[in-house]
């Protein structure tokens, strides 16, 4: 059976990946301002690192979700705006696996453990100056576009609602209007 809305568990996980993407962000960019020795400066990269390892764990659930919840049926309109829309979601959720991915990559490129919850991470690669800073201008790389790619995803679901009025923002809504 195909619905016009998604799941409301899929649209809840949503909008959590948006909280928690915010979070990611915000914590590394108010760390820049932080001087260097200063505790709060660490603990915004302990923030920064566990929202990005809970983005990882909850973006292979939504992946999960998608098999569970089939996505509603796209809206009719051009081809080009379609398959725009595809592609967008693509590089988001290969953002959400990567930047996480290649944020634990590049920490322990440099030799250092990973935690989460307190649970050690197994180590993925051994300690190579040389990965990690290929692997850190990669990370913060992606990061920084993650800013735009977002950014259009937002700006097009805003175009839908309140210009096209098409009801496509409505559909990620997790409650019924």
């Amino acid at each position: 059976m195909q619905t016009s809305r998604y799941h409301p568990f899929s649209a809840a996980l949503h909008w959590l990946m948006f909280i928690l993407i915010a979070v990611v962000l915000a914590a590394i960019q108010v760390r820049e301002d932080i001087p260097k020795g200063e505790p709060l400066r660490d603990t915004l990269k302990s923030v920064h690192m566990l929202a990005g390892q809970l983005v990882f764990l909850f973006v292979l659930v939504r992946l999960a979700l998608r098999f569970t919840f089939k996505a509603p049926a796209a809206l009719p309109g051009p081809r080009w705006q379609t398959g725009s829309a595809h592609l967008v979601h693509l590089v988001l959720y290969l953002m959400m696996l990567g930047l996480p991915l290649s944020g634990v990559l590049f920490y322990q490129a440099g030799g250092r453990d990973v935690s989460f919850f307190g649970m050690l991470l197994p180590q993925l690669i051994a300690p190579n100056p040389e990965l990690k800073s290929s692997i850190k201008e990669l990370h913060e790389t992606v990061g920084e576009a993650i800013y735009f790619v977002v950014g259009f995803h937002v700006l097009a679901a805003l175009w839908h609602h309140f210009i096209v009025k098409d009801g496509t923002m409505l559909r990620m809504l997790p409650w019924k209007k």
